[in-house]
């Protein structure tokens, strides 16, 4: 083999070389690319499920704070029905004090009633005021975790981008290095 002969051998495996790698690079990236759009997916069903529970939390919440803003309501009918019985009970003591029967206060024979259901009343809205405010953490850390598989996903396009990007240019390298090796072997056998 000539000195010329030996050179283009060795600039033939040299641009052989070059091709097997830029095959190895590209397909990786495409593999890399693959795996990223799966991922993407992924994502999407996981951000829709949570897009879905955040909707039903936001539901429930709009309906607890419906209900929550009742209680003033309520209290103040409570309130009212605490002065009227106390009314309707100063009038009969006066009743009472004419008549020959020792009156009873009805404030003092209903009060424990009274106090009982109020106070179940009010613990009701008191556990409702309790559940929204949990329902309003669960919304913040749906909303989190969907900010979160937004931005993965978002990092993931750019990542294809440049994986794209480079698996192009590995493509150019394999057109060049093909070139590259047929322009030598000829000269190999010449």
């Amino acid at each position: 083999m000539t000195p010329e002969q030996q050179r283009h051998q060795q600039e033939y495996y040299c641009a052989k070389r070059n091709y097997e790698n830029a095959v190895m690079e590209k397909r990786r990236a495409e593999n890399d690319i693959i795996e990223i759009q799966s991922r993407r997916n992924q994502i999407i069903n996981r951000i829709n499920a949570l897009t879905s529970e955040r909707r039903r939390n936001e539901n429930s919440l709009a309906e607890i704070n419906k209900t929550s803003s009742k209680n003033n309501d309520v209290e103040m009918g409570i309130k009212d029905n605490e002065s009227k019985l106390d009314a309707a009970s100063a009038g009969l003591l006066g009743i009472g004090e004419s008549s020959l029967g020792k009156p009873q206060n009805l404030s003092e024979v209903f009060s424990e009633k009274n106090t009982k259901t109020k106070k179940a009343i009010l613990g009701a809205f008191d556990r409702l005021k309790e559940t929204s405010r949990a329902i309003s953490r669960k919304i913040s850390e749906l909303n989190s975790a969907i900010r979160g598989l937004e931005n993965e996903m978002e990092e993931g396009k750019r990542r294809e981008r440049s994986l794209a990007n480079y698996a192009n240019e590995q493509q150019r390298i394999i057109n060049n290095s093909s070139i590259e090796m047929a322009y030598h072997k000829k000269h190999m056998m010449a």
